[in-house]
């Protein structure tokens, strides 16, 4: 049987510069000037953020686990004024808020709640249960200690907005499904769409708490109409630069699966701190899709 770390590398992140950050419990990659890929590949949910600069004010896409110091690492990538803009308020997203100032979330119950409450410590060890960590915790890191309390939100945004850093501007697509505040970012000038959760090459999923399977098809729907402005996909997990092609293959698989016409899946019950109910996990060739039994 293979491990989860076996894929590592990627190969998203061949052709791409690594840097040493001084930060190891990170991996960072240079994928232009004004855009680092920032990589978690020590855990197994792989969150990967992106520090998107701007000649103003740089953004710090997701916040990841918060185990690392993603806020120190920012600050030796770039010397702009910056602001931490989370895609969705799962756990595995909003880990860092902790070291941050200034937090632009979606206007949303689930982010209301999230900011106001955070995470037990019984939800953030999710991350770290036995099996789950293949890297050295980094300086000043306790086991026990680890949660995610409640954040400041300095700016709620809205489906449409633009997020104008100085020449580079990011705008938000509201696309619920994952969960009902999941947004992707597009940057038309450099093609590229930040997905967050709504694509990776990995477990995605529409069961989770806030999720809705008919809003994903949807959510996907819009993204597909939208390939004409976009080269490549930027997820939040595993990898960067996959091809846009996917977005299609993602939208044909969650279609497939709710006409029933997915040929396979396996069925287990999700257990967690939230939630504890059968789902259905359907493979497809670069990821997987893991719904309610009923969709």
């Amino acid at each position: 049987m293979s491990n989860w770390w076996d894929p590592h590398p990627h190969e998203g992140y061949s052709g791409i510069e690594k840097i040493d950050s001084g930060h190891p419990w990170f991996e960072t990659y240079k994928v232009h000037d004004w855009l680092y890929c920032i990589y978690e590949g020590g855990i197994f949910d792989e969150p990967v953020m992106y520090l998107v600069i701007g000649e103003d004010r740089a953004c710090v896409i997701d916040g990841g686990s918060g185990i690392g110091r993603l806020d120190k690492l920012v600050e030796k990538l770039t010397d702009k004024p910056y602001v931490l803009l989370l895609t969705h308020t799962h756990n595995d997203h909003i880990g860092g808020c902790k070291h941050f100032d200034d937090i632009w979330v979606y206007d949303d119950w689930m982010s209301w709640e999230r900011a106001a409450k955070g995470y037990s410590k019984a939800k953030m060890h999710e991350i770290i249960e036995e099996g789950y960590v293949i890297k050295e915790y980094p300086p000043g890191f306790i086991v026990d200690d680890y949660g995610a309390g409640p954040f400041t939100v300095t700016h709620w945004y809205k489906d449409g907005d633009i997020v104008d850093l100085g020449k580079r501007k990011l705008e938000i697509i509201h696309t619920p499904g994952h969960s009902s505040n999941s947004v992707c970012l597009i940057d038309r000038e450099g093609r590229h769409l930040y997905t967050g959760d709504h694509y990776y090459t990995g477990g995605v999923s529409t069961y989770l708490p806030g999720g809705n399977h008919d809003d994903f098809i949807e959510s996907s729907e819009k993204l597909v109409r939208m390939m004409g402005d976009y080269d490549f996909l930027m997820p939040a997990h595993h990898q960067p630069l996959v091809e846009k092609e996917e977005m299609v293959v993602m939208r044909d698989a969650a279609v497939a699966i709710k006409e029933g016409r997915a040929e396979s899946w396996t069925e287990r019950m999700a257990i967690a701190d939230d939630y504890n109910k059968p789902v259905r996990r359907y493979p497809f060739k670069r990821f997987s899709l893991t719904t309610n039994v009923k969709v």
